[in-house]
């Protein structure tokens, strides 16, 4: 049991090699140009989503959802047109493992205009 606790996430770690891997690979190329460092980085962007897609690690991105405390952590409220508590403004992604929130979703939320 000890053993299985100690390395239940080896194949997450054995996942995240490739995308550790093409980030030195990209800091070591020399004269890349900004195009050329910009597409490995999106290159390894995906990797690192197919990463999470694999370990049941998912996005919370809730721009024009309704405010959810136990998704969302609101930094603000700002008058807006929006009906009130539905979030105009994402200001860091959250994230799920299976369903539970492992980083909240920083957030801006609509309040109602002053009259």
């Amino acid at each position: 049991v000890a053993k299985a606790h100690k390395y239940a996430n080896e194949s997450f770690a054995a996942e995240l090699l490739p995308v550790k891997d093409s980030l030195e690979a990209t800091l070591a190329a020399e004269n890349a140009t900004l195009e050329a460092l910009k597409s490995g980085v999106e290159l390894t962007l995906k990797q690192l989503a197919t990463v999470f897609e694999k370990s049941n690690i998912r996005e919370i991105n809730p721009i024009g959802e309704k405010f959810d405390p136990h998704r969302h952590q609101a930094i603000s409220m700002l008058p807006s047109d929006k009906e009130p508590n539905t979030i105009i403004n994402v200001l860091q992604k959250g994230y799920l493992l299976n369903d539970r929130v492992v980083r909240p979703a920083l957030v801006t939320v609509a309040k109602a205009r002053d009259a």
